[in-house]
């Protein structure tokens, strides 16, 4: 017989595999066994937003942060479902709220960076992405995202800095000009 516990990792090995239907059907099961599971709704939010699901997704994990409370990684994750529906001020909003909670998330504060580059406000992106890097040196993704940020502020000398920060850590895009 299975239990909620086994449920949701077949849910979790599922989501990995990236058989969306199939891991939110498990995490459904699960929840039928455990209802309110906070955890169980933020793994069927995910399953549903990897599906393209974005209304299944903030659904789950708006539950999940009325049993749970403000948890900044169920923002975050509410915020990716945000940005991928091109809802930027929905985005913005839950990582603010994330970042109130807790300001030395670096991934709360790249993506941030992300939406206020989609947006248009490079000065704000600037600022998110240098504070995502002050969190973590080696955050990649972060230094890639700053250096295209001051290309667009048209900031050569801390591009290349940052350009040469991406060549140390081995990621791709580092040594271009």
């Amino acid at each position: 017989m299975d239990t909620a516990f086994s449920l949701d990792a077949k849910g979790r090995a599922l989501t990995e595999a990236g058989k969306y239907q199939e891991a939110a059907a498990a995490f459904t099961a699960a929840l039928e066994l455990d209802p309110g599971n906070p955890g169980l709704l933020y793994n069927r939010g995910e399953a549903h937003r990897r599906a393209g699901r974005s209304a299944e997704a903030r659904a789950d994990l708006e539950a999940a942060l009325a049993i749970e409370g403000e948890a900044p990684d169920i923002l975050l994750a509410l915020g990716l479902v945000s940005y991928e529906a091109d809802d930027y001020p929905a985005a913005r909003a839950a990582y603010e709220r994330a970042l109130v909670l807790r300001s030395d998330y670096p991934e709360a504060w790249n993506d941030l960076g992300v939406v206020e580059f989609r947006s248009g406000d490079y000065a704000a992106a600037r600022a998110a992405f240098e504070k995502a890097v002050a969190l973590d040196p080696g955050y990649g993704e972060a230094w890639y995202n700053l250096a295209d940020t001051y290309a667009e502020l048209d900031l050569p000398r801390e591009r290349k800095k940052a350009q040469a920060r991406l060549a140390e850590l081995g990621v791709e895009g580092g040594d271009e000009g």
